[in-house]
């Protein structure tokens, strides 16, 4: 479930700055992930954290 999810904070995130590369995006994820308290191997990143992301 967490694809769409990310894939329209992505989409959302291109409508407020168009110019972003599919790299710059994906840095700007990995940063703004919340981290859940798991290892690595379990959690990836984090969690979404859509306003955290959008303020990048």
């Amino acid at each position: 479930m967490s694809t769409p999810l990310v894939a329209g904070a992505a989409a959302l995130m291109l409508e407020k700055n168009p110019e972003l590369t599919n790299v710059q995006i994906k840095m700007k994820l990995k940063e703004s992930a919340r981290d859940m308290g798991l290892p690595k191997n379990q959690q990836g990143w984090g969690e979404l954290d859509l306003e955290r992301f959008m303020e990048l």
